[in-house]
């Protein structure tokens, strides 16, 4: 166990810059411009009003018009719709994505502007402000405007990627052949999604079909090729394809979208297959990293193409078990891309490398996005949407879990009291609802569905389908009585979600209502309380206490690994762990010293294991780049060390009283000894540049109980200056002097001066080339 308890330690609570970001679903530095002293005042107008002129379905115009607050960053126009928090209009429009600017001629005070975006789009915006802040504000759009010129030139090969684009202009009638095209694997939702058997026979013309198909135009998944899951007629795929056209051409289209109420209709009915990937990547934000980015996906695959990890292991082991039922990973082409995307961004992100359940995550993703998309798309999942979800203590999961609990607690105490009564872990069944995005649990076809609105809406979507998942099925949850029974009825019940809700109805309409559309409803609309910000107070809450347990169970997991305690008791190693991680942390936060870079290989305060890393084409003495590290064991470099023996040695630290006054204090500084690295490498056995607790408890023990054995400690130090020979040269004595001289320093008199200098001086006449084993000094 690694980075778990400091990267829980070291979590911040998000400034205002990454809120703002994050509410828009922008790269997290993307905060409203501020001026030398701090305020954003000329970025932001707290009143303007965005209006857009559209079609209605008889050809009339039609203006939609709302009211709300404009802000400036360094790359985007956004808007927000005042009193919802722009759940009514959203806009985040891309500076480069912007053609052309024009101050509108209006009468008497109104400040109004005219944005033409690249497609033709007309944008207008009134700023209600007085008239020195809108000309400010007017000023700082020009200028980055100016800034964006470069983008502006990387814009027309990426739209020709988008699928949305393509719809929109040359694809009109491919496209409708392409959709007869996703009629002909109607067995894919048989045998993938509902009953889950495999059949080789599907997989066979599926692959047969993969060749014979002509690769898309734009950003496409393996559906494209495989075919998506799901009966295009029963999912009406025409039918949303043409009324997403329609909102394209009236509210933009890819990068230029504009949220009006309607865009959230359309997602909660479900995404069409072609375009889902497009709409998930613009609605999470990834779109954005893809864009700032373009070209970093295949130049991590080339970088390290050969170049095996722990995490590159763990992935291959991981890839035939990742949805198997689908075709696409029945076949070497579909499991090579996802190996692809998992090795890549292991090498990306070392520190997170790959965990299980991302490889479920990665699979159902790649069904609708190409590489690159799903690439970024991770890279947003476990930054930004699912923190510390897939990590190796799964420290996300788990603060979710606790505050599921809670949620179930205050708004269905009866199901709560009941599994407190019987015993029941709520986490055996809602714990993989969260870690697989209900990916794993119910039929893919209804899973997407949620994702759909997770992706729109955000984790609070997570949360309000387990909680509707448990009021429907309340009143046979009441009567299981332990935790089989409890997943047994979960299974059945997502067995059953294309089933009617209301079979005995006497109104037809009644009887067309699917069990799944009755959980979004009840999802939506009975738990709409359930907002982001009820979410993030939750978390908070409940932080510290999931520290702590993550805490202590690393402690006695490291513990119990340990081969050898040497002379020291349990309890007397866990002092030694709890220093080595107090170490560890303040290393993360400390400045860096500078001898370090000539003693140590790492610039991190938990390294690599050299030993698992297999260069397959490069020599064998080539050291690993520092993103080669691998960070499943807990490992500490030269800098930590210094700072974990100045805790326990007073040899290893000087001590200061610092006074400005009024109070004195005692500061601590680590000194940069040649000694401390030398005992550093000795401790280093394995000679991998870092060292782990066996080594530093093996180490402590041949240092703390020799007290009574003058000749062991004479050794240990002779052993320490020797590097492994049995004996020493002039120039190795000296150092060894120096090292004693380095350990007295802070004695109150001098004696100990004359007691080295008689060492030296009898080293010298004694000393040969024989072992200082079998010398007497």
């Amino acid at each position: 166990m690694s980075t778990i308890a400091h990267s829980l330690r070291d979590y911040r609570e998000p400034t205002k810059t990454q809120l703002f970001a994050y509410a828009f679903g922008l790269p997290s530095n993307q905060g409203p411009l501020q001026d030398p002293s701090g305020s954003s005042l000329a970025s932001e107008i707290p009143s303007a009003v965005l209006s857009l002129s559209t079609s209605n379905k008889d050809g009339i115009q039609e203006d939609q018009i709302y009211a709300g607050r404009l802000s400036l960053t360094e790359s985007f126009l956004c808007f927000a719709s005042q009193g919802d928090r722009g759940r009514s209009c959203r806009m985040n429009l891309p500076l480069w994505c912007v053609r052309r600017v024009e101050r509108l001629n209006t009468k008497g005070t109104v400040f109004a502007l005219s944005i033409i975006v690249w497609h033709g789009m007309k944008i207008i915006l009134q700023l209600n402000a007085l008239r020195p802040s809108c000309e400010q504000f007017c000023s700082l759009l020009r200028d980055q405007l100016r800034a964006q010129l470069g983008n502006m030139k990387l814009l027309k090969p990426f739209l020709s990627g988008c699928y949305s684009e393509y719809m929109l202009t040359e694809g009109s009638s491919e496209s409708k052949e392409r959709e007869k095209g996703e009629g002909s694997s109607p067995t894919v939702e048989k045998e993938n999604l509902i009953d889950g058997d495999a059949s080789a026979k599907v997989a066979d013309n599926s692959s047969a079909m993969a060749k014979e198909k002509e690769k898309p135009k734009y950003q496409a998944g393996l559906g494209s090729t495989f075919g998506f899951p799901g009966d295009p007629k029963k999912l009406r795929e025409k039918s949303k394809l043409k009324l997403w056209k329609d909102y394209f051409k009236s509210h933009g289209r890819n990068l230029t979208l504009l949220r009006y109420p309607q865009f959230l209709r359309l997602v909660q009915v479900g995404l069409p297959n072609r375009l889902r990937g497009e709409i998930w990547e613009l609605t999470s934000g990834s779109i954005y990293n893809r864009f700032s980015h373009a070209g970093e996906y295949q130049a991590i695959l080339k970088e390290y193409d050969g170049i095996v990890s722990t995490s590159t292991e763990e992935i291959d082991k991981d890839l035939n078990r990742s949805l198997p039922e689908y075709p696409a990973y029945q076949s070497e082409e579909g499991i090579q891309t996802l190996r692809r995307v998992l090795v890549a961004y292991s090498w990306k992100n070392p520190e997170l490398g790959y965990c299980q359940a991302m490889n479920i995550v990665v699979a159902a993703i790649l069904i609708y996005m190409s590489e690159e998309q799903c690439f970024w798309m991770l890279d947003t999942l476990c930054d930004r949407l699912l923190p510390g979800y897939y990590t190796q203590s799964m420290s996300g999961t788990l603060l979710d879990q606790k505050v599921f609990e809670n949620l179930v607690q205050r708004t269905l105490p009866m199901i709560h009291g009941h599994f407190v009564r019987t015993d029941i872990q709520l986490s055996v069944a809602s714990l993989p609802w969260f870690l697989s995005l209900y990916i794993n649990s119910m039929p893919m076809i209804f899973a997407f569905r949620i994702v759909d609105c997770f992706m729109a809406m955000g984790p609070k979507v997570l949360f309000q389908v387990g909680l509707a998942i448990l009021k429907i099925n309340g009143e046979e949850l009441l009567k299981v009585t332990d935790d089989g029974a409890f997943i047994n009825l979960m299974k059945n019940y997502f067995r059953t979600l294309g089933d009617s809700a209301h079979p005995n109805s006497p109104n037809p309409r009644h009887r067309q209502i699917t069990n799944f559309q009755e959980l979004l409803v009840v999802a939506f609309r009975e738990f709409g309380i359930i907002n982001d910000e009820t979410i993030a107070s939750e978390r908070k809450r409940f932080r510290h206490e999931i520290v702590e347990e993550i805490e202590q169970f690393a402690k006695r997991s490291a513990i119990r690994n340990l081969k050898d305690y040497g002379r020291f008791t349990k309890e007397q190693v866990g002092l030694i762990y709890d220093q080595v991680v107090e170490a560890i942390y303040r290393a993360r936060h400390a400045p860096s010293f500078a001898g370090d870079l000539k003693n140590s290989t790492s610039t991190s305060s938990l390294t690599a294991k050299a030993g698992d890393l297999q260069i397959g084409s490069q020599p064998a003495s080539k050291s690993p780049p520092p993103a080669q590290q691998d960070y499943k064991e807990m490992r500490i470099d030269l800098k930590t060390f210094r700072l974990f023996l100045g805790e326990i040695a007073t040899w290893a630290r000087d001590e200061y009283v610092v006074s400005n006054g009024f109070q004195e204090r005692i500061e601590r500084k680590v000194p940069e000894h040649e000694t401390v690295a030398r005992l550093f490498r000795f401790w280093d056995r394995e000679k991998r540049g870092t060292l782990s607790l066996q080594d530093i408890v093996t180490g402590l023990d041949g240092v703390m109980f020799n007290q009574d054995d003058v000749m062991a400690n004479i050794q240990w130090i002779f052993e320490l200056h020797s590097e492994g020979r049995p004996s020493l040269t002039k120039d190795e004595v000296l150092r060894l002097s120096e090292s004693l001289l380095f350990f007295f320093r802070n004695e109150p008199e001098d004696g100990y001066l004359g007691a080295v200098s008689q060492l030296i001086a009898q080293s010298f006449e004694h000393g040969g080339e024989g072992s200082y084993g079998s010398k007497d000094p």
